[in-house]
């Protein structure tokens, strides 16, 4: 009996449920709401991995057991329900467990903000406990508008949580960007609704991946990228994600790990039998579009983490090339070990993120690189964390990083692309060398400021949910005995959770043809480039102390790349350019030139048609006799002509 499953919808509903308690609670006393919110994250968990544990045991939901009619015209059935399968609790898992450790963190993180306003913290457990809620809505759909609700809903929580230090422009300005940039992909998301909508007659996920190969299927599949490319911030609307980074670590944190940006990993994920029996667009393959995307992503975003100088800065880049790195997974069928490498992100990103929080709170958000230094003796515990963290993201031996980089990259080598392969390995290796760097200019070397030199250990509220994150990222990589042979835990978990319809074909079929490279070699040489990048960058600011910052060139180079990139400069200068100048110019002159005239022209044309009527108002009653007589004549003329066959009026009525 699937207990768990049958009561899923309290997944999100528990959240949903406490979110008025919430605010009253925290505003009565504080702590209250928070803790609240923590109880039903803890609930919602503890939901989310029965759930999981049941339908990996093989348990099933009787069809339409969670749904109910919304809108019903003809043979057509718009409902709402919960579509409770491996992938969706899998998701629901990762969601609500990630967001009650970083709600936990947040006791101590936000601490400060209590002291600005008493609707803070009200405010802010409010929103962030309705971003799980909706995300979590947002996994578990069953119909596709029901998903479009809650997608919005993830933007609208986004939105709000970046712009929460409400008192800095700088992160208002993110919000908006993040808001607006994200809308342009959300467009996608209600074109592929409308097609879906028209062409099948149906809104149901299940049935939509069911759906026979026909090019609107391909059109659909494109069209849903579109909105991922704006979720999940790839190339080219990735720009409003290093500017998130003006909101608390701990949204960060959450966006990067377990909400906004991995939906659009999820939807491709969540539609992948649909992307497998789509046809090709103009020429362009759907899978194929997704993987060079995700390639070219996630090698560039690689590259500008490591010159990036920012604490949040770097991990920005981090996350917007993993995720490039999960689509071009997913793009070359390489499906489980694209569940596997977004379940180990989702952990060590998390923890890196609250690891780069706990560093923010003991030096006074003091986010440049160049003046910190010198943290390993004030934060031994950050640092170790920050160690094991590193260790995972890098992919070395024992992680889950390790395996799953593995398994992406031999994907993307059975594909027999070399493109698409070189893409893949810029992206791994360029992890080591970001995040040793990132570590070491933190943590070694003199403080180079005086927030640097005050710096203090963090207190085990922040520290725990950080500790417990980046050793998990460890421990998915630990492999364990199953079915005969060594595998890791997390990979067991991706497979079984992998098997969403036995219409798709994974990597394990896929790799029954020749490879551009051995598997061994292609581990062998990841490994060992990685481990040369994370040690040419510890000797370089660890050991020799090297300080770039004083050479100006480089720096203002260095510049071009930081949060608002030469990218973000030319989108803003277009933009200036169509609404800001020709748009506008447009509009002023439709302005001068019609809407004027016509409200100058019509009181002129109002005042000739007056005096028109006027000249017949003359006081005399001979001539209203004369055109009484006239118009008399004429209507009887029209009668009389009726009566002879000879009318007009039976020419227009008929």
């Amino acid at each position: 009996m699937p207990m768990f499953l049958e009561i899923s919808w309290l997944i999100p509903g528990i959240l949903f449920i406490v979110l008025p308690f919430v605010v009253i609670l925290e505003y009565k006393k504080s702590y209250l709401g928070a803790i609240l919110s923590i109880i039903a994250g803890t609930v919602a968990t503890i939901l989310s991995i029965g759930g999981l544990m049941e339908v990996l045991g093989g348990h099933t939901l009787p069809s339409g057991a969670l749904k109910f009619t919304w809108l019903k015209y003809g043979d057509v059935e718009i409902s709402f329900g919960i579509l409770a399968d491996e992938l969706s609790m899998f998701m629901a898992f990762i969601v609500s467990f990630i967001g009650t450790l970083i709600l936990i963190y947040s006791l101590e993180y936000m601490s400060h903000d209590r002291e600005r306003s008493v609707w803070a913290w009200p405010r802010y457990f409010f929103e962030i406990t309705l971003f799980v809620a909706f995300m979590l809505m947002l996994v578990l759909s069953s119909n596709l508008i029901q998903l479009l609700i809650a997608w919005e809903g993830v933007g609208l929580c986004s939105y709000l949580l970046i712009g929460y230090w409400w008192w800095k422009p700088e992160a208002s300005k993110a919000a908006m960007k993040a808001f607006i940039t994200t809308r342009l992909g959300d467009v996608f998301l209600y074109i592929a609704t409308v097609l879906a909508f028209f062409q099948y007659h149906t809104l149901e996920i299940v049935e939509l991946n069911a759906a026979a190969a026909s090019p609107m299927l391909g059109v659909i599949a494109l069209s849903l990228f579109g909105a991922a490319i704006g979720k999940s911030a790839q190339i080219p609307l990735f720009t409003w994600l290093p500017w998130a980074m003006e909101g608390p670590t701990t949204v960060s944190a959450l966006i990067h790990a377990a909400t906004m940006v991995k939906a659009g990993v999820f939807l491709v994920a969540r539609f992948y039998p649909l992307y497998q029996n789509a046809m090709a667009v103009a020429g362009i393959e759907p899978l194929v579009f997704v993987a060079y995307i995700g390639g070219i992503t996630a090698a560039f975003a690689g590259i500008l983490a490591v010159i990036n100088n920012d604490v949040k800065g770097v991990l920005a880049y981090s996350t917007i090339s993993h995720l490039g790195l999960l689509m071009l997974a997913l793009g070359v069928g390489a499906y489980a070990a694209a569940l596997f490498h977004l379940l180990n992100h989702a952990f060590f990103k998390a923890g890196l993120f609250l690891v780069a929080g706990s560093v923010l709170h003991a030096t006074h958000d003091m986010r440049d690189l160049h003046k910190l230094g010198g943290l390993k003796d004030k934060m031994k515990k950050t640092m170790l964390l920050a160690f094991i963290g590193g260790w995972a993201i890098a992919g070395f031996p024992l992680s889950g990083g390790f395996w799953s980089k593995d398994e992406i990259l031999i994907g993307t080598a059975a594909t027999g692309d070399p493109i698409l392969f070189v893409l893949g390995f810029i992206a791994a290796v360029a992890s080591s060398a970001y995040i040793f760097r990132w570590i070491s200019l933190m943590f070694f070397g003199e403080p180079k400021s005086d927030e640097a030199k005050h710096a203090h250990e963090s207190n085990p509220i922040i520290l725990v949910p950080t500790a417990i994150l980046v050793v998990g990222a460890i421990l998915w990589g630990i492999p364990i005995p199953y079915e005969g042979k060594l595998i890791p835990i997390g990979l067991i978990l991706a497979e079984s959770v992998a098997h969403i319809s036995p219409s798709v074909h994974t990597l394990a079929e896929a790799t029954a043809g020749s490879l551009l490279l051995p598997k061994e070699l292609i581990m062998g040489i990841t490994v060992a480039t990685g481990f040369v990048l994370a040690g040419l960058m510890i000797y370089i600011y660890a050991i020799k102390g090297v300080d770039f910052s004083k050479y100006k060139g480089l720096i203002k180079a260095q510049n071009l790349f930081q949060q608002g990139t030469v990218v973000d400069v030319f989108y803003d200068k277009v933009a200036e350019a169509v609404f800001g100048k020709l748009i506008a110019a447009l509009t002023a002159k439709f302005d001068v030139k019609a809407v004027d005239r016509i409200y100058e022209g019509l009181p002129n044309a109002m005042k000739r048609l007056g005096g028109a009527f006027a000249k017949m108002q003359s006081g005399h009653i001979n001539t209203y006799m004369i055109i009484f007589v006239v118009g008399l004549i004429f209507v009887i003329g029209l009668f009389l002509m009726e009566f002879l066959g000879l009318g007009v009026l039976s020419m227009f009525l008929g």
